[in-house]
């Protein structure tokens, strides 16, 4: 069998779905090489490039490396622009090099349509690439600069009125950043905001078509309201210049700011290729996803995502949504394989699970199935981009979503606000470390000190805590061992005079004592029978004491557990234990692993609690570890130093690449 060359032009959604699904499918196959070809290096989230234009998060946050996102597998990945495409000899060329295929998946997307409309191309500002979000982010901000210092009334109103034109998805998002971008912008340039005026100009009677709910649209144009846009419908654009437009009924707007959203069409390049067109400049495509070139099909091609014009009776045209893209991809990449395996083609079947608007960053309208609005819709809007961030990228993706969506958001401008993304040094956190650090270490030096490293020191106090009977179960303690019963005689003596108590083994011989609050005789005891060097006995004498009672007896089948399953290896668990402990101290003192040695503290401290031999004191334990658990051995602590090269050393590991389990580097 000869090497076939597949090639999937463009890393859109649709080419990074077909290319993880040709993995799947060859990723043992060393007769199949596939190639994906983008002219950028990155995969760009488009239904996100409003939240970079509206100033709500960072350039970064739509962008996704296509070679991190097929790193480890069997896909090829070449930035390169595409200027030629030989479909009869089955070639695509470039400036510089050509790329010979056997078969070819096309998702190159598509690029505004201006229907013909005088100045619209040369005036108006677009948003379908990440070129497009950066451009126009600093356009609208160099609106605010410039009208800071401009005393002109007229010039200055002129260069505050932005307006978005058409009511789709994109323009509607688009309106709401605009809205809630207003208001920090105006403050941070000494901007009256009372003088921002923000349209919505749709030249049809209703906003948001795709959504079948007046209701729900009308949900939107009460959030315009409180966002201080204004909503022109039926109001087509006729003429667009540099510092003005005009609507069809002679109304004319001056303004510098016109980003247009109205229509989409194909590409260029696409749509010189002489295929069968169809409806919006879509290439028409049969059920398999291979277009018609003068009404035949041409096997060895494949049209997906928004070029891709497919109508059935039973599901109408295929919509221009991420969705869409991503199924038509698989069916075009299953195609593929079937047809380099000799197998019977799959016929493309529609399947939508709704469609979700955001209206800025804390209000959307969602229809999935169940029509929501509001903060839950925007919670649905955001599970759902968490899911596709990690189909595309793992658990690395999700945290940079997070990064961009909540940790690190300004403004507030996220749908839980700021309380994410406020935030403080770390240096702060070291005293607290350094506590909790302490602590830990003298609990398993004592430890030590006590014996636990050589005799059975917990089962028995966990069954007089809880007053278990090992042949019986709970109610008593008739069958326990001497030692157990003179430790519950020691809690009803201790809690007749109105103490709380909590226990201590002192010695080789098996007795306990009980320490009350206001009695320290037997925190005395066990400082005196301890025999350890300088600074140590010292942090074990001065070792801050409980506060009395038992958070909660040991449950049933946790005494169970120990005395059916611990009891022969107890000598053994009490040396983990204790090591732990010790480790968990140093740790945290030398600032090393925190992360993990907070996570430890959270899960040991849970622990010791279902054992019942834990007093209030480990409350404290668990709540400084959540503290402590991100970035406190940043400060004066070895995690600076260390950190940085094993992270390094291990996102280079193919691993690493292929599961995503490491986190991008960030200044």
């Amino acid at each position: 069998m000869s090497r076939k060359q597949v090639l999937i032009l463009g890393g859109s959604y649709a080419g990074v779905k077909a290319g993880k699904t040709l993995h799947k499918i060859f990723k043992n196959d060393e007769n199949v090489e596939i190639t994906v070809i983008d002219r950028h290096n990155f995969h760009t989230l488009m239904t996100e490039l409003h939240e970079v234009a509206g100033h709500r998060t960072e350039p970064d946050s739509v962008k996704i490396d296509l070679k991190k996102i097929f790193a480890g597998r069997k896909v090829n990945v070449v930035v390169d622009e595409i200027t030629k495409f030989d479909l009869a000899n089955k070639q695509l060329s470039s400036e510089n090099n050509v790329y010979p295929f056997d078969y070819l998946i096309m998702g190159t997307g598509n690029e505004p349509n201006f229907f013909g409309i005088e100045g619209a191309a040369e005036n108006s500002h677009t948003l379908w690439s990440y070129e497009d979000a950066v451009n126009l982010r600093e356009h609208i901000e160099n609106m605010f600069i410039k009208a800071s210092c401009e005393p002109d009334e007229s010039e200055r109103k002129k260069l505050l009125t932005f307006a978005v034109c058409g009511g789709g998805f994109t323009g509607v998002e688009m309106v709401g950043e605009l809205g809630e971008a207003k208001i920090h912008l105006a403050k941070k340039h000494g901007v009256n905001v009372n003088e921002v005026t923000i349209y919505n100009i749709e030249a049809m009677d209703r906003i948001l078509n795709m959504l079948e709910s007046d209701a729900q649209v009308a949900k939107v144009e009460k959030r315009y309201k409180k966002l201080g846009v204004q909503l022109l419908k039926n109001a087509p654009i006729v003429n667009i210049a540099n510092d003005s437009f005009t609507l069809k009924d002679g109304t004319k707007i001056p303004s510098y700011t016109l980003i247009w959203t109205a229509g989409i069409k194909n590409t260029k390049f696409t749509s010189s290729l002489s295929l069968d067109m169809g409806r919006c400049d879509r290439v028409n495509v049969n059920d398999y996803m291979q277009p018609y070139m003068d009404g035949e099909v041409l096997n060895n091609v494949f049209i997906v995502g928004d070029s891709a014009c497919y109508i059935t009776e039973e599901d109408g045209p295929m919509p221009q949504i991420v969705e869409a893209a991503e199924q038509s991809a698989h069916t075009a990449a299953l195609n593929v394989a079937a047809l380099i395996q000799g197998k019977d083609l799959h016929k493309h079947t529609q399947k939508y699970h709704g469609f979700m608007v955001s209206v800025g960053s804390r209000y959307a309208v969602a229809d999935t199935g169940f029509k929501t609005s509001g903060f839950f819709a925007q919670f649905i809007k955001h599970m759902v981009n968490v899911y596709y961030q990690f189909m595309v990228g793992g658990l690395r993706q999700i945290w940079n979503y997070a990064r961009h969506e909540f940790f690190h958001i300004k403004n507030r401008r996220s749908f839980v606000g700021g309380h994410f993304s406020t935030s403080s040094k770390n240096f702060w956190k070291l005293p607290l470390r350094l506590w909790l650090g302490y602590m830990w270490l003298v609990e398993g030096v004592v430890k030590i000190a006590e014996g636990w490293l050589e005799k059975p020191m917990v089962i028995n106090m966990m069954n007089a805590i809880a007053g278990y009977n090992t042949n019986g179960g709970s109610g008593g303690t008739d069958g326990g061992s001497a030692a157990t019963e003179s430790f519950s005689q020691g809690i009803i003596e201790a809690s007749a005079n109105g103490a709380n108590v909590y226990a201590t083994p002192l010695s080789d011989s098996g007795t306990w004592a009980t320490e009350a609050e206001g009695a320290t005789e037997g925190a005395a005891e066990v400082a005196e029978a301890l025999d350890l060097p300088g600074i140590i006995q010292w942090a074990v004498d001065h070792k801050p004491s409980g506060y009395g009672d038992s958070l909660m007896k040991a449950p049933e089948f946790m005494l169970d557990i120990m005395n059916k399953w611990m009891a022969p290896i107890e000598v053994p668990v009490q040396s983990i234990m204790v090591i732990a402990e010790i480790l968990i101290g140093l740790c945290l003192i030398a600032g090393l692993f925190t992360f993990l040695s907070s996570a430890a503290s959270i899960g040991m401290g849970i622990g010791i609690i279902f054992t019942g031999m834990a007093d209030s004191t480990m409350i404290w334990y668990i709540v400084a570890a959540f503290a402590l658990i991100q970035g406190s051995g940043s400060a004066f602590g070895l995690d600076y130093y260390v950190l940085p090269k094993i992270k390094s050393i291990w996102s280079k590991t193919k691993f690493a690449k292929k599961s995503y389990l490491y986190f991008d580097y960030f200044e």
